[in-house]
């Protein structure tokens, strides 16, 4: 049976080499995962099931070997094609049989072992709280720790081929945009406006089940509310590729620009750059807040407050570690893949855009274009 996954299967045993050397820096004999992302990164499982909370799927990755796979039965086929994968066990349907757990952790040794789960704040469990709970009870002897420093440096690094699917990503972000602009006219209700902005994504090459997200405005309720002359439209929206996010903001003005609109814009594009040039492998990540402030304040524009970030991590999820705030202990490392969207705000307007970058040897390099650009929407 061929597989669904988007990357071949080096990727996946480098993924559980690479943590099962994070395991013994970090003293755990194994780590769970059931949080969807983190169970689609370690298993390359693609599932109707990651997004249906009575049916957790479950990987257990020791730390040496096969990971172990508790899920759904309707997935057993696909996943005991999976080569990277050990054992397969699962069960039949709702009520999920809870005690599986501890009997898969047994039956791989670990009932006594220091046991590494999604606890921390960056992560989230895939099945109800009460289950870990029934665990400490059904393995008195084995440790239950947080695995989050271990997933959190699994992720926040991309490989070659992520890093290929969210160019992707980020170039149907942008062509999705431009796409879309010439259909739009004053007058149009923000539903029909996000319609067309997320058709365009699906057209340019997003996935029709999940091709996105969009805020318009700094809002996802897609209403009535109409764009009239003389509104501006901050779009933020970033189309999914094979499961990688982009992440873009960019401002349009339905009808001819003010010289306010004109001048937020230049100044988000300029802050933008400095932040960009401020960005150099080993440097800390919590000094590009500090550049945006001082640019802003330069310009007669507010600072950010502290710690409010000026962007995030993306990858599998359209926000994850590190944050670009003044908090932020993380340095710039190669691979990193980073939305980088400073606030500009005033007395009478508060607008910003997004650009997405990747972090290489040589420095930060733009995987995003056309900011520069004022769109007039006629």
């Amino acid at each position: 049976m061929a597989t669904e996954s988007p990357f071949p299967d080096k990727e996946y045993t480098e993924r559980h080499e690479r943590a099962q050397k994070l395991m013994q820096r970090d003293g755990l004999d194994a780590l769970i995962v059931s949080e969807k992302n983190n169970y689609w990164y370690f298993t390359g499982l693609i599932s109707y099931q990651l997004d249906h909370i009575q049916r957790p799927q479950i990987c257990i990755l020791p730390k040496s070997g096969k990971p172990l796979l508790l899920i759904y039965g309707n997935d057993k086929p696909k996943a005991k094609a999976l080569p990277w994968v050990g054992e397969v066990r699962d069960y039949v349907d709702v009520p999920f049989p809870r005690e599986m757990i501890a009997g898969c952790i047994k039956e791989m040794g670990l009932g006594e072992a220091k046991l590494g789960f999604e606890l921390g704040e960056d992560q989230r469990l895939g099945f109800p709280v009460n289950y870990l709970s029934a665990l400490t009870e059904a393995l008195p002897k084995a440790e239950i720790r947080d695995g989050t420093a271990a997933l959190t440096e699994m992720r926040i690094l991309k490989s070659p081929r992520e890093i290929d699917f969210m160019r992707k990503a980020c170039d149907i972000s942008v062509k999705a945009y431009d796409r879309c602009l010439p259909q739009l006219r004053p007058g149009m209700t923000r539903r029909e406006v996000a319609d067309r902005l997320f058709i365009s994504m699906i057209e340019e090459g997003a996935h029709p089940r999940h091709p996105g997200f969009l805020m318009l405005n700094a809002s996802t309720r897609y209403d009535d509310r109409r764009y009239e002359k003389g509104d501006r439209m901050v779009a933020d929206l970033g189309a999914c590729y094979e499961g990688y996010y982009g992440d873009i903001t960019r401002q349009s003005v339905f009808g001819k620009p003010t010289d306010e609109h004109k001048r937020d814009h230049e100044t988000n594009c300029d802050v933008i750059d400095r932040c960009f040039e401020s960005m150099k492998v080993g440097g800390a990540i919590a000094e590009v807040a500090r550049v945006a402030n001082r640019e802003l304040v330069k310009r007669g524009y507010q600072a950010v407050e502290s710690p409010k970030r000026i962007g995030h991590g993306i990858g599998m999820s359209r926000a994850e570690p590190p944050s670009l705030n003044e908090v932020e202990t993380e340095v710039y490392r190669p691979g990193m893949v980073l939305a980088l969207e400073p606030k500009v705000r005033s007395a009478t307007s508060a607008v910003h855009m997004e650009e997405d970058l990747l972090i290489t040897e040589r420095g930060a390099e733009f995987l995003t274009t056309g900011r520069r650009e004022l769109r007039v929407i006629d």
